[in-house]
């Protein structure tokens, strides 16, 4: 009995929250978040991200994940992560100018804390607006210490609209990095605007992972999200599930 109110409560929860919230359109994005394994809860990552939009970005006519890469409009961001259990601490800002052309730049830099040392790594990207659904870019990153890594490498991505449900989301992304290559596919199906099930695979010169996942946002009000996310590498030798929780607010 106590099941059937939980499951009723829910759905009820759900079906407010839906009906309640309006999808206006937003400039200003701020998060928060929690990144964790499934064996070590404590061990997790907590990030807090803002992001301006030059110009209103509109989220009824697409996933809520996706409104950004699809408005294709300039911005900038902040971001700050902690990852307690390695002791490492990032700060870092980002840009990205899109021209009437469809070329867009976007520049970024980043000071990572590991334990006493400190090091400083700055990024640049090209790339073009195929058209409204698609991206390609060439980037670069290095940075000013002896230790950082200088990479560089290629990314696309394609948002494929389906008349039955909104669409895929697809990517792909090579990156050249300690003279080594790395490579990563992605796949997220969206069932609708809020739910995404998907999968990915990442290859490096010793071996390559799948994973699957499934992603859920939640409309709490017209201002404010919760954003739910749970994946699995496919690999015998990594245990638990990903999770990750976060709560976004647009205005």
């Amino acid at each position: 009995m106590r099941l059937f109110t939980a499951s009723t409560l829910a759905i009820a929860l759900l079906s407010v929250n839906a009906m309640a919230a309006e999808d206006n359109a937003f400039q200003h994005e701020a998060s928060v978040g929690y990144l964790t394994n499934s064996d070590e809860m404590g061990d997790g990552i907590l990030g807090v991200n803002y992001r301006y939009y030059v110009n209103p970005v509109e989220q009824n006519t697409s996933p809520y994940a996706l409104n950004g890469f699809l408005a294709q409009e300039s911005n900038i961001g902040a971001l700050y992560t902690n990852f307690d259990d390695k002791n490492i601490d990032t700060v870092g800002v980002d840009g990205t100018y899109v021209f009437d052309s469809n070329w867009f730049v976007g520049l970024n830099y980043q000071r990572n804390s590991i334990g006493n040392v400190d090091l400083n790594t700055y990024g640049v990207e090209l790339g073009y607006y195929i058209n409204d659904n698609t991206s390609f870019s060439a980037f670069f990153d290095d940075g000013t210490d002896d230790n950082a890594e200088e990479s560089y490498g290629l990314t696309i991505r394609r948002y494929l609209e389906l008349d039955s449900t909104p669409g895929i989301d697809l990517s792909a992304n090579w990156l050249h990095a300690d003279s080594e290559n790395n490579y990563t596919l992605g796949a997220d199906w969206y069932v609708s605007n809020s739910w995404s099930v998907g999968s990915g695979y990442t290859r490096d010169s010793d071996d390559g992972d799948f994973d699957i996942r499934t992603a859920y946002w939640l409309r709490i009000s017209d201002d404010f999200s919760a954003n739910f996310a749970v994946s699995k590498i496919i690999n015998g030798d990594i245990d638990g599930v990903g999770l990750g929780i976060a709560l976004t607010g647009r205005f």
